[in-house]
């Protein structure tokens, strides 16, 4: 590509076949009028995501070691490689809505104290309880107005996430979004979400305990420990406590529970139980369902453990680029 590359669009992957030709499409169709180029991040998938990515015309990075999988490692990779001024931040399964980058490139140009901005988000109907709750919670998620994070991806300002060292932190397998906001912020930016569409969204077609199966098998449920314990002693430590807050709160919960159970003391079982049995009717009542009640009670255990056992990984300096090689692609 001879002119300057105005967006570099970072797509991460894995086992994305059924999706990313319409990513790569959708992109087309809207960054026509910009000097750009796509990167298909891609961790090693095992279908034929590179192959689709390669003949739709993207650049292909791909890790070189399965281990290093994770939701923080794939827009890093990207990142490593990216050539824009501006960076567009996608997963596989999404397809980008027409108007928002004419939009989101004029509200950074306009605003040089922002680093970043998005828009909202459209998804499926889902089939497990998490996906069903988080549609029900979209506002809330991806608030619009000035924010901490832009969750599900965003257009950024290249020479801003310079100035904080890496774009995403590799050892993350959620949350990668969050972190990237607190650094931003302890570093004088602001982000935004436009009342605009961004993207639309396909959940996973799994049930509940599918999904939380295959979320623990990812290591994606051990990220609330690796947030916290990679923001340990940094200044957005109290950031990370507050984003996990829910999961902290209910692991220390657990552990009194238990140390109560241990004790054999009845009274102090029943009045431990206490606020166990509120939060259940509470659910109960809110969703007026008994068994969406006691998925929550599960989810949040669940993603407890997975706070302890996230506690307890190995992180690498998120500054070293992981292993990997470029395949290529046309621009």
């Amino acid at each position: 590509m001879s002119e300057e590359i105005k967006i570099s669009v970072i797509i991460k992957t894995y086992n994305e076949q059924a999706g990313i030709a319409k990513t790569i499409v959708s992109i087309r169709d809207n960054l026509a009028d910009y000097p750009h180029e796509i990167i298909v991040a891609d961790s090693l998938s095992t279908d034929d995501t590179q192959t689709i990515a390669l003949e739709n015309g993207a650049k292909v990075v791909t890790l070189e070691n399965s281990d290093e999988r994770c939701c923080g490692v794939g827009h890093q990779l990207g990142y490593l490689h990216a050539q824009g001024e501006f960076l567009l931040l996608m997963d596989g399964d999404m397809e980008l809505a027409e108007g928002f980058i004419e939009q989101g490139l004029a509200f950074l140009e306009s605003h040089p104290d922002y680093a970043g901005v998005a828009g909202m988000v459209e998804m499926d109907d889902a089939s497990s309880y998490e996906f069903k709750s988080r549609k029900q919670r979209l506002h809330k998620i991806y608030p619009v107005g000035d924010c901490g994070h832009l969750g599900g991806g965003g257009l950024y300002v290249k020479s801003a996430i310079e100035k904080i060292g890496y774009l995403t932190n590799r050892n993350l397998h959620a949350y990668e979004e969050a972190e990237l906001g607190m650094r931003l912020k302890h570093a004088g930016y602001k982000l935004h979400r436009l009342a605009v569409p961004y993207f639309s969204h396909t959940s996973y077609d799994m049930s509940s305990v599918e999904l939380m199966k295959y979320r623990w098998r990812s290591g994606y449920l051990f990220a609330s420990g690796e947030l916290l314990k990679s923001a340990w002693a940094k200044p957005h430590f109290k950031d990370a406590v507050r984003v996990v807050k829910n999961e902290a709160i209910f692991t220390l919960y657990l552990v009194a529970l238990a140390l109560s159970l241990l004790s054999f003391d009845a009274s102090l079982i029943g009045l431990m139980l206490l606020p166990l049995v509120a939060f259940f009717i509470l659910k109960a009542v809110k969703n007026k369902s008994l068994r969406d009640a006691l998925q929550s009670v599960i989810n949040l255990s669940v993603f407890s453990a997975g706070l302890v056992r996230g506690l307890s990984c190995r992180l690498k300096d998120p500054n070293v680029a992981p292993n990997n090689h470029m395949i290529g692609g046309k621009q």
